[in-house]
């Protein structure tokens, strides 16, 4: 379970480097999104502690990026 957890943390982070490629295009928060999502599918991270997990301050901020990619 231990080398899962580190496995899904260093997909995220690899994806968090790579997703301005072309055909891996995802900004960061939809990298941090999948990640969280992966952690709570496969066990690693329970429901109710991945909803205590979010900042609603964050959330404002992370909601504002209307940049486009070009």
């Amino acid at each position: 379970m231990i080398t899962l957890k580190y496995l899904v943390l260093g997909v995220t982070y690899l994806g968090f480097g790579l997703g301005y490629l072309p055909g891996l295009r995802m900004n960061r928060v939809a990298v941090a999104i999948v990640g969280s999502a992966f952690a709570v599918v496969l066990g690693i991270l329970d429901l109710k502690t991945a909803w205590r997990a979010i900042d609603p301050s964050t959330m404002f901020c992370v909601g504002n990026d209307d940049r486009e990619y070009s």
